[in-house]
C-alpha cells in the first residue's frame, strides 16, 4: 500500500505564488555587477547611493550595507536593501523597473 505524505502536497495557492514569484523573477532578473553599477553611473544615481551609504549613523550597519552593496555576486530588484535605498534617494518605483530592465538588457 502507497502511503501519501500530505507534507509534500502544494497547494493551489503555493503553486500561483511560486508562479508569480517565477514571473517577477524573469521580467526583472538578478544584475551582475558591472550592470548594477553601469546603469547607477549612467543615470547620476552612483553619488547619491554612495552619500545614503556614508549617512547611515550605526557604523556597523553602514558596513554590512556597504559589503553588500559592494561585494554582492548579483543584485536582486527585490530584495529588501535595493528597497530600502530606492526610498532613499526617492528613485519612484516604475523609475528602478524600467533601468532594473535598461540594466539586464
Amino acid at each position: 500500500m502507497m502511503m501519501i505524505d500530505w507534507s509534500q502536497m502544494i497547494s493551489a495557492e503555493e503553486k500561483a505564488v511560486e508562479a508569480a514569484a517565477q514571473a517577477r523573477q524573469a521580467e526583472f532578473p538578478n544584475l551582475e555587477p558591472d550592470q548594477f553599477w553601469g546603469v547607477l553611473r549612467a543615470t547620476g544615481y552612483e553619488q547619491p547611493l554612495r552619500a545614503w551609504i556614508d549617512a547611515i549613523e550605526d557604523p556597523v550597519q553602514r558596513g554590512f550595507v556597504s559589503a553588500k552593496l559592494e561585494f554582492a555576486k548579483h543584485f536582486e530588484r527585490d530584495h529588501p536593501l535595493i528597497e530600502e535605498a530606492r526610498l532613499a534617494l526617492d528613485i519612484p518605483e516604475l523609475e528602478l523597473d524600467d533601468l532594473w530592465k535598461y540594466g539586464a538588457s
